[in-house]
């Protein structure tokens, strides 16, 4: 569930009342049609001080059906991911492009990140992982881009006899540009907007002729993203990711088998909260922790009760708790808890980050992939 959008009318009688309602009605019924039919919409209108306000909610539902470009889901950076990837509500360097934009505006200079890794090595040793993010903050505002590239590495392909015939590279790209600004000294707001494009291929042993599919998928996203600090030791954060129209597919070659290879895009919400209990000059400690929430196929078992549907929602999303415990500014050591119950994940991390003359690096060592290699400026 997230914001679908706000919008006012001024000083108006009976008759511009019904004439704004109506208006926006026709404005969400046009976003619905562009984003997609998987959405259903609740519009609360409400009136103060003879101003029409009308507030548009909005719940995504695909029943039955799984999101499509998830690399988009794959945390980028070896600090969060040793955090237990609670990290929405604390987003301080370039990364916050990727986890909340809104974060680009507090930070005080310039900076970048980058981070590699290969990825789930026991499926295909060749898959790899890229992350580049850079911020430009500036007196009320700032602006950012991130770009992800990755790769499933070169397939194979084979006739019915298994003769070798050629291989494919099988690649993914998402390039993000980002703007945040400052609403006051503790709020800040950011938005982005992205583009979704990735290569497939399948090979379908059963054809005789022409059994290799090849093609592109592409699609566009909006992120939207809060950052409030309560209090100088205590941030909330909120975002909402993905929004967008399903990826769509152009292929070269179509099989009766696959008749349709357009998927919704992983719509994601995450709730984060930070809190740093100590903070000197000479040791600091962050506690985070973080819900996650794929917006995808939500509410799709009809025999449950609305409040039986709730709790499953819960239980199935995401949580995590996350630690970071730095000494003299130059040693950081990570750890938390993470646990997902539909993918069967849960366990400890822990990493740890080096700082020194405004550069950091930081590891993430995992049994799923190679270790995370991030350095930030």
């Amino acid at each position: 569930m997230g914001i679908g959008d706000i919008a006012n009318g001024r000083n108006g009688d009976k008759k511009e009342e019904r004439g704004f309602r109506n208006t926006f009605i026709t404005y969400v019924d046009k976003l619905v049609q562009v984003l997609d039919k998987g959405i259903t919409v609740v519009i609360i209108f409400y009136e103060v001080h003879n101003q029409y306000f009308a507030f548009g909610v909005y719940v995504h539902f695909f029943a039955a059906q799984r999101p499509g470009a998830t690399f988009l889901l794959i945390p980028p950076t070896a600090r969060a991911t040793a955090m237990a990837y609670a990290y929405t509500a604390i987003a301080d360097d370039a990364s916050a492009n990727y986890y909340n934009a809104a974060g680009l505006v507090f930070l005080e200079s310039p900076s970048f990140t980058a981070s590699y890794f290969t990825y789930l090595t026991g499926l295909h040793p060749d898959m790899h992982y890229f992350y580049f993010g850079a911020a430009y903050p500036l007196m009320k505002s700032a602006w950012g881009f991130d770009f992800i590239y990755y790769t499933l590495g070169n397939i194979r392909l084979v006739d019915e006899q298994g003769v070798y015939l050629d291989e494919r590279l099988i690649w993914r790209i998402a390039p993000k540009i980002s703007y945040a600004r400052r609403l006051s000294s503790k709020i800040a707001l950011g938005i982005s907007w992205k583009f979704i494009k990735q290569q497939y291929g399948l090979w379908h042993p059963w054809e005789l002729v022409d059994g290799y599919s090849e093609g592109t998928g592409s699609s566009w996203a909006f992120d939207v993203d809060f950052l409030y600090k309560v209090l100088p030791n205590l941030t909330i954060g909120s975002v909402l990711h993905n929004a967008g129209p399903s990826i769509k597919y152009k292929e070269e070659v179509s099989f009766p088998y696959y008749p349709s290879r357009n998927s919704p895009l992983p719509w994601l919400y995450r709730l984060g909260l930070s809190y740093k209990p100590i903070d000197s000059r000479y040791v600091s400690l962050i506690v985070s922790a973080e819900l996650t929430k794929i917006l995808i196929g939500m509410f799709a078992d009809e025999e449950k009760t609305f409040w039986e549907n709730v709790k499953y929602e819960f239980d199935e999303a995401w949580k995590g708790i996350g630690l970071e415990w730095t000494i003299y500014d130059l040693l950081s050591l990570r750890g938390g808890y993470f646990y997902d119950s539909e993918g069967a994940r849960d366990g400890f991390t822990f990493g740890g980050g080096v700082h020194f003359k405004g550069l950091a690096t930081a590891k993430f060592p995992s049994h799923i992939h190679s270790d995370i290699t991030s350095l930030s400026c």
